[in-house]
């Protein structure tokens, strides 16, 4: 299984109304680039030990994801961590 790291930087659903996420990744030479992990029924999100879902989710948060494969641009997700980066102001 692949893993990425990075912030997630926004929730959006694409042109077939798939949720995904998408994750900020640094990259040494560049300032960053954006990649899309698609969220199914299946894919595990969770903080710390705790499940989540996607709307307890919020931007600048670091996320780890582990993916199997990708097709058509996206990653489909497989487990999602989450980790507080940044505090809610709300």
């Amino acid at each position: 299984m692949t893993v990425i790291w990075g912030a997630l930087d926004r929730i959006t659903e694409d042109s077939q109304g798939r949720r995904c996420m998408v994750i900020k990744v640094g990259v040494p030479g560049c300032t960053a680039i954006c990649i899309p992990a698609l969220v199914g029924k299946q894919t595990l999100i969770a903080r710390g030990i705790e499940r989540v879902d996607l709307s307890s989710l919020c931007v600048g948060e670091f996320v780890e994801v582990s993916y199997r494969h990708s097709c058509d641009g996206y990653m489909e997700a497989d487990t999602i961590y989450v980790q507080p980066e940044r505090a809610v102001v709300g």
